[in-house]
This record gives structure tokens, C-alpha cells and sequence, in this order.
């Protein structure tokens, strides 16, 4: 429409050039010979012919042009029609994936997948789809066909595949898939993170603490997410050589932590324990008592009174220091106890021992406090009193773990078969 309004404006503009010259010069005067013919005309009708005859032909030649890529044009408009039909298709498969309806998605996802140019998306969705039904052989059959229609795209369907494995609790299949990716795209911080997870469901904490410190360097994990891990690796890695009895092994794994690891209270535990068991008790002390200047925990405090170091008085001097920063800390109170108990401090450990009590009853503060009563203060009467006691927190808790019973008031049989077992 443009280009016709066009035309006609430039062919008034040239009716008005040619009409202006002939006005001041005349109509002038053309002559055509061919042989025995001789055509004279003036020039005003020559030009205006002329431009008519441009013009007509001009848009004939358009008209056959166009008649002649009809064909083209309805393929065009079909493919586009179809186009516009899929993405349309695409979009509601992906609502109803969001929506839960996953059998609805995966149907709409594939049916126009071949026809559409995001094919790769529509089959990656629909393994989803597939994969939240339960349906694996189709989900791993969507990852093939995704992969045939877009060979470079390995990374994105791996990390799908691999998604999806791990979600159905695939370890094994998994780890096989992020190594391939790995070995396609060796500095991909995603891959190196899902690797993490996938080597801490499968308890391979040597390759954990290998893998978390390339995550470490591509920042791919938030760091306290990555200190989690870190010390759930070391954890298991400390656990294991324990097991093995290999003492080299565990003092190297403990030598070579990073330096903030340390003073995490379970890895200090766990290797102070190990350190206990061996006999190593000095070296023990010093551990658990450096963690626990810096953090205090209760669990670690308790180990740090069952040390027999070479120095009982140290011990004890050190948790007195702690006890003023913490005064009202029955763990620590329960320990200073039992270190004035390996002092021979009788009168002191019974003081420490029921300000404990007094503050948290606890069934092994009762049984140290009569154990002291009976056997160290020759008082047997009282510590018959603090054994019945701790006996006591002991069943109390015992019960508190016990099922419920079920009453006869939430019996469901009729009341005419209660009366008769009565």
C-alpha cells in the first residue's frame, strides 16, 4: 500500500513537470520511423504514455512475481502458523509443570517437539516431566532424543541427566555423568559443586575434600555451605582412618586441615578422642582446651575431664578460668568436678557437684556425687539419696522416649465387645 501511494504521487509530481513544460515550450513534437512506418505524436503525450506505460508494466511484473511465490509464501505462512502453534504448545507444557500437573506437561511437551525451534528445551522439560512421574526409561529416552537434535549441547543435557539422577537417589550413574561433563568442560563450578554432593551421598570423602577445593576456587559454593562440607569430608576421613587403625594416616588427615577447621568442636572431638584412646592425653588437653578458648562446646568440654594428663592441676586451674565467664554453666560445673576428683579435692568436687545439680539435674551428676559421698566421705546415707535420684531422672527419661499407649477411651472396637473382654 505504501509503495502504490508512492507511485501515484510521483506520477502526479511528473504530470505537473511535464504539463508546466509544455505550457511555456509547447506540446513539442516526436517522430517514430520503422521501415515503411512513421509515427509522429507530441511530446506531451509521448511522456505521459510513457510514464504510464513504466508504470503498468512496473506493477505487472510485481503481480507475476507474487502469483509465482504463492506456493513459497503459503509454506512460509504454514511453517510460521506452526511455529507460533509450538511455542504456544511449549509455554503451557511449562505452566503445567509449575502447576504439578506433570503427565499434562510431558503430553504437550512432546507433541510439537520436532517442529519447533527450541526442540532441546521441550525434550529436557519433558524428561522432568517424565522423572516426577517416576517414568525413567521415558525420561532417559527424552535425554537421547535431546541429545540427537542438538549434539552440542552435551553440557546442558548432562547437567540435566545429572540433575535427574540424583533426584531418584542415582549415585553411582550420576558421578559417571558429571565426569563426562567434567571432562568436556574442566573449570564448570556447577558441575564441580554437584560432584561434591554426589561424593558425600556416596561417602567418598577423600574425593569430597579433592573436589571441594576446586569449588573452593571457582567460588561455585557459598562459604558457609562450603565449610559444611568441608568439615562433614574431614569428619568421615578422620572416622575412617580411626577405624582402620591407621594412626599415621589420621595424624596427617588432622596436620594437613586448614587452620579454621581446627577449631570446629566436632572434628575437635572426634580427633581428641582418638588422641585419648591412644594415650596421647597432653596433646589431647592442649587441642580442647585451644578449641574451646575459642568456642566453647559442651560435648568437648565433658572429654577434657576424662584426660588423665601428666598435670591434673592444669586442667583444672584452666576450666576454674573458664568457670567465671560462664558461672551458671552446669556442664562446665559437672566437669570442674570430676577434675577436682582427680585432684583429691573431695570438698571441692561435692561444692562443684550440686551447684550443677542445682542448676540442670542430670543423672551422671547424681551418680558422681554419690560415688564421691560413699566412697571418698563416708557417707553412705546421703549418696543412697543422690543414687535414687539419678535412678529416678534415668527412668523419667527412659518413659519420655516410650511410645504412648493407647487408652480404652481411643479404642475403636464397639462397647459391647469391651464389655465382654472385660
Amino acid at each position: 500500500m505504501k509503495r502504490l501511494v508512492t507511485a501515484v504521487i510521483l506520477a502526479s509530481v511528473l504530470a505537473v513537470i511535464i504539463g508546466v513544460l509544455a505550457y511555456y515550450s509547447g506540446p513539442g513534437y516526436v517522430v517514430f520511423s520503422f521501415v515503411d512506418y512513421t509515427l509522429e505524436t507530441s511530446f506531451i503525450f509521448f511522456a505521459g504514455f510513457y510514464a504510464f506505460s513504466f508504470f503498468v508494466f512496473y506493477y505487472l511484473v510485481r503481480l507475476l512475481s507474487g502469483l509465482l511465490n504463492i506456493p513459497r509464501f503459503m509454506r512460509r505462512r504454514h511453517y510460521n502458523r506452526q511455529l507460533e502453534r509450538s511455542k504456544s504448545t511449549l509455554i503451557k507444557g511449562l505452566i503445567e509443570i509449575s502447576e504439578g500437573r506433570f503427565e499434562q506437561a510431558e503430553k504437550m511437551l512432546i507433541r510439537h517437539a520436532e517442529k519447533n525451534d527450541t526442540v532441546l528445551l521441550n525434550y529436557l522439560m519433558a524428561a522432568r516431566a517424565a522423572q516426577q512421574q517416576g517414568a525413567y526409561e521415558r525420561r532417559d529416552e527424552y535425554l537421547r532424543l535431546a541429545h540427537e537434535s542438538t549434539p552440542s549441547a552435551d553440557v546442558a543435557i548432562g547437567l540435566t541427566q545429572a540433575e535427574l539422577q540424583l533426584s531418584h537417589k542415582q549415585y553411582e550413574q550420576a558421578l559417571a555423568t558429571l565426569n563426562h561433563i567434567a571432562s568436556l568442560s574442566p573449570g564448570h563450578g556447577y558441575v564441580k559443586k554437584l560432584q561434591a554432593y554426589t561424593f558425600k551421598h556416596l561417602g567418598d570423602w577423600d574425593h569430597l575434600s579433592q573436589v571441594l577445593q576446586q569449588v573452593k576456587k571457582l567460588k561455585a559454593m557459598d562459604a558457609e555451605e562450603l565449610q559444611q562440607l568441608e568439615v562433614e569430608a574431614f569428619n568421615g576421613m578422620l572416622a575412617k582412618s580411626i577405624k582402620q587403625v591407621d594412626g599415621d594416616k589420621t595424624e596427617a588427615i588432622w596436620r594437613d586441615m586448614p587452620k579454621a577447621l581446627k577449631e570446629n568442636a566436632a572434628l575437635s572431638y572426634i580427633y581428641a578422642s582418638y588422641l585419648h584412646a591412644q594415650k596421647k592425653d597432653d596433646e589431647a588437653e592442649a587441642l580442647i582446651r585451644h578449641a574451646l578458648n575459642k568456642h566453647w562446646d559442651n560435648q568437648l568440654a565433658s572429654l577434657y575431664a576424662d584426660l588423665n594428663t601428666s598435670q591434673p592441676k592444669k586442667p583444672l586451674e584452666t576450666a576454674e578460668e573458664w568457670l567465671h565467664k560462664q558461672p551458671r554453666n552446669a556442664a562446665l560445673l559437672l566437669v570442674l568436678g570430676k577434675l577436682s576428683m582427680r585432684c583429691e579435692f573431695w570438698g571441692k568436687a561435692r561444692s562443684y557437684f550440686e551447684t550443677s545439680i542445682s542448676i540442670q539435674p542430670t543423672s551422671e551428676a547424681y551418680l558422681r556425687l554419690a560415688d564421691l559421698l560413699e566412697t571418698k566421705m563416708d557417707a553412705a546415707a546421703e549418696a543412697q539419696k543422690m543414687y535414687r535420684a539419678g535412678l529416678k531422672i534415668t527412668v523419667d527419661q527412659t518413659v519420655d522416649k516410650l511410645p504412648l499407649k493407647k487408652s480404652a477411651a481411643d479404642d475403636s472396637r464397639p462397647s459391647s465387645q469391651l464389655k465382654l473382654i472385660q
